[in-house]
């Protein structure tokens, strides 16, 4: 055989091997975009424990296999708790990344400014943990969300406030989407329940609480409770400073937040001052936690070392509704993947989700309604939001009793 005939028997058994590997090398991976604070001013524990939450659900997934027997492949925006960087990292992960779908975000004014291109786009986008009416209220197709709406978990919470008797409200808002809109809800409702309340209005940014707090210690009667609307990384030094002045939280005036208190960083920048600290918890107790959820809390603590607040758990759950979305369409094509959305029942770690297409009121339209809520009370330093009372609702309480 001579050099000429060698060389036309190798070409062609090069044609035949790249022949026989083409199908597999078609099948890309599926391209998913995840959006959500991982620095400041945005909350980025609450972020880095999305994210964290996400990448574990990614690797399951991937290592069963993938998704219509493809991979996926996220692509990870820190959006830093700004609107412009959440409609930037949206047009990207759009544009440059061509995915199949948006999911993520903790800030709702964020989350308001990557809906717009998600609907420009076409693109599917579900929500990890936002909760400004106006998210759902819009009424874009695209739009899903697995947290609560602010009108969905704060009626409830200013019923609550007023079942336990508490008669001066003072109500710490941050001046976004979230904070505006919840404190309006919570105003009202205690105002048609005739319990005074006061509005308190700060900036994500802001960082010295001292004279706002003051002059709540100066009102006669000074508050009795004061409930924090307020997404950011803000909260912890609220927390911090209200405790040194002696305001908050003590047997006088109860101290109310939300799911930015649910990570550990909390103890490690407040101190003894968490202790007492009441929480608005969108998450079931542990007692009702199914085989999925007892598998991801093993799984979460195995890997991070820590265990999973309720924010990790709506980020895995987006991540399996979004796939869900994809499995149903049995495509990646963003509308098969939005008309797919619009007819999923999907049993995630912390509630069954569905998406219904109501329009009256505005914000139930693509809104996930029997979202799981309590809330908690830590009682003990360093403790975990699954270890902590919890005082509301009555069917899930473990204690009747608020400290201190």
């Amino acid at each position: 055989m001579n050099n000429s005939t060698r060389s036309r028997l190798g070409a062609l058994a090069m044609l035949a091997m790249s022949l026989a590997v083409t199908p597999a090398l078609a099948e890309e991976p599926i391209a998913l975009g995840w959006v959500g604070p991982l620095s400041p001013p945005g909350n980025y524990s609450g972020g880095q424990e999305m994210q964290w939450a996400v990448q574990l659900g990614v690797d399951e997934i991937n290592k069963a296999g993938g998704v219509l027997g493809r991979q996926l492949q996220v692509t990870y925006e820190d959006t830093k708790g700004q609107p412009a960087e959440g409609s930037a990292a949206a047009v990207r992960l759009i544009t440059k990344n061509n995915v199949s779908a948006i999911f993520g975000e903790f800030h709702s004014s964020v989350a308001l400014a990557e809906i717009e291109e998600a609907h420009k786009y076409g693109v599917p986008w579900v929500g990890t943990d936002v909760w400004a009416d106006d998210v759902t209220a819009k009424q874009y197709p695209e739009v899903f969300r697995v947290s609560p709406a602010n009108s969905l978990v704060y009626v409830k919470a200013a019923d609550w406030t007023v079942e336990q008797g508490f008669k001066n409200v003072a109500i710490i808002a941050e001046n976004t989407d979230f904070g505006q809109g919840g404190a309006k809800i919570i105003a009202s409702e205690l105002q048609a329940k005739n319990v005074a309340n006061t509005l308190v209005t700060i900036d994500l940014n802001q960082q010295d609480f001292t004279p706002a707090l003051l002059r709540l210690m100066s009102q006669s009667p000074r508050p009795d409770a004061i409930q924090m609307v307020i997404a950011g990384q803000a909260q912890y030094q609220l927390v911090k400073q209200a405790c040194q002045l002696g305001l908050a939280p003590t047997a006088e005036t109860k101290l109310i937040g939300s799911s930015g208190l649910l990570q550990k960083e909390v103890w490690e920048v407040t101190g003894a001052c968490a202790k007492n600290l009441l929480i608005v918890n969108v998450a079931q107790p542990k007692s009702q936690w199914n085989d999925k959820a007892k598998a991801f809390v093993a799984a979460f603590t195995e890997r991070y070392k820590r265990a999973p607040t309720g924010v990790a758990l709506e980020a895995y759950d987006t991540l399996g509704v979004v796939v869900e979305g994809i499995r149903k369409a049995g495509s990646a094509d963003r509308a098969a993947i939005v008309k797919a959305l619009e007819a999923v029942k999907y049993e995630g770690a912390n509630a069954t989700y569905n998406f219904p297409a109501t329009k009256t009121p505005a914000w139930a339209f693509h809104q996930f309604m029997d979202v799981p809520f309590t809330i908690i009370q830590y009682t003990a330093e360093n403790q975990s939001p699954e270890e902590a009372a919890i005082v509301y609702p009555k069917n899930w309480a473990t204690t009747d009793k608020i400290l201190p």
